[in-house]
C-alpha cells in the first residue's frame, strides 16, 4: 500500500522512548477480559488468518485494520494513530451494529 500525504497534514514526530507494542497490548487484554475468540498472539501479524480473520498491524506509516482470508484483504481501515486502530479492531468484535440502534441510527451497541 502506498498512501501519499501532501503538506496540508501533519504529523507529530514519534518519541523514541515510546513502546511502539502498547496498543496490541492493552487491546490483547481488553480482548481477553472480554472473553473475545480472538488468537491475541496474532495481533500485529500481517495476513495472520489464511482461514478468514480480522488482522491489525502497522504498515509503513500507517495502522490497517482488515479482513484477510487466503491472502485477500477485504473491508480495509486506515488509521494514521494505532490507538484509534486498536479501538476500531475492539468495535468491530465487541458490537453489532443491529443490536438495538433504532434511537440513533446504525451505531453499535454492546452485544
Amino acid at each position: 500500500m502506498n498512501i501519499q500525504w501532501d503538506n496540508r497534514y501533519e504529523f507529530p514526530p514519534q518519541l523514541p522512548d515510546t513502546d511502539p507494542n502498547w496498543p496490541l497490548r492493552e487491546l490483547a487484554a481488553e480482548l481477553q477480559k472480554l472473553k473475545v475468540d480472538v488468537d491475541v498472539r496474532l495481533l500485529g501479524v500481517a495476513d495472520a488468518f489464511p482461514d478468514g480473520g480480522w488482522c491489525i498491524h502497522e504498515e509503513g506509516n500507517v495502522w490497517l485494520v482488515y479482513h484477510s482470508e487466503r491472502g485477500r484483504r477485504s473491508g480495509p481501515s486506515i488509521f494514521t494513530s494505532s490507538f484509534d486502530a486498536a479501538n476500531f479492531y475492539l468495535w468491530i468484535h465487541v458490537c453489532d451494529p443491529a443490536a438495538d440502534s433504532t434511537s440513533v441510527g446504525r451505531l453499535p451497541r454492546i452485544r
